[in-house]
């Protein structure tokens, strides 16, 4: 179990490590205008081949696709930061998961990512003729911010896939390609029956259908509803939480056994 004091640490640590690495000239120059531009990309590509009701399709898609440069194209870098600095055996010699301590160094990219969904929001939205719809979005920032918990999960797993191979882009890009894909973000669910399998493993997915099941109650994507969806979003969120957990444990033990806690 973790102290309250050591919580508050680690808490402390990945703000100030985040701060460091991410000061706010660098999150206004470069972070955040990425997130508008992918988001305006997405949009019009949307409108271009499905009409204006395409493009508020992949609007909705957009908003939740901005998460991902965050909470897996930024957080999944953070336990590699850990191995290239040689610090990482001392998180596994810690009486505090190497997982719980991820986790709580991920707040500040939560932070980040909720910014940049709210950015969206404001710019994109209106810029795209898409004004109401952002309004309309605003109730549903508690589910976003449970889609950015989510997809964080995933990140941090897909993250540890990459400990002692320096495979971080690898994984990284390749896990937001299979979101794009399979996620129904901006390609309508029920296309292919073995990417909606996949999907619905998938972070994300289950949140973009709850949020158009709200903008559209009648939508016949969203069975049971956007509650029932939400519930299914932070399933798949606890379920990617677990999957991180126990490879970081993994890591742990290859650790021990192999000796390969560090970059050699």
């Amino acid at each position: 179990m973790i102290s309250s004091d050591q919580a508050q640490a680690t808490i402390r640590l990945g703000f100030l490590e985040h701060l460091a690495a991410h000061p706010p000239r660098i999150m206004l120059v470069g972070i955040w205008p990425i997130a508008i531009a992918q988001s305006l990309f997405y949009t019009m590509l949307g409108r271009v081949t499905g009409g204006p009701g395409g493009g508020e399709f992949a609007f909705t898609g957009s908003v939740a696709m901005v998460l991902t440069l965050s909470t897996i194209g930024g957080l999944g870098y953070l336990p590699g930061e850990d191995k290239a600095a040689g610090t990482f055996h001392r998180l596994q010699q810690s009486d505090v998961s190497p997982a719980t301590i991820f986790a709580l160094r991920s707040l500040p990219w939560l932070g980040q990512a909720m910014i940049a969904v709210l950015l969206c929001l404001a710019v994109t939205g209106p810029l795209t003729g898409h004004a109401a719809t952002s309004l309309a979005l605003l109730p549903l920032l508690p589910l976003l911010l449970l889609m950015a918990a989510s997809s964080a999960a995933a990140g941090l797993a897909v993250a540890s896939t990459s400990l002692g191979r320096r495979a971080e882009v690898l994984a990284n890009n390749g896990f937001q390609y299979l979101l794009i894909v399979a996620g129904g973000m901006v390609v309508p669910a029920g296309r292919a029956p073995v990417l909606d399998a996949i999907g619905s493993m998938l972070p994300l997915r289950h949140g973009v259908l709850a949020i158009r099941a709200y903008l559209d109650p009648g939508t016949a994507q969203a069975a049971g509803g956007w509650v029932a969806q939400a519930g299914l979003e932070a399933i798949v969120g606890i379920g990617w939480a677990a999957v991180a957990a126990g490879l970081y444990r993994w890591q742990g033990h290859r650790a021990r056994v192999h000796a390969t806690g560090d970059f050699v």
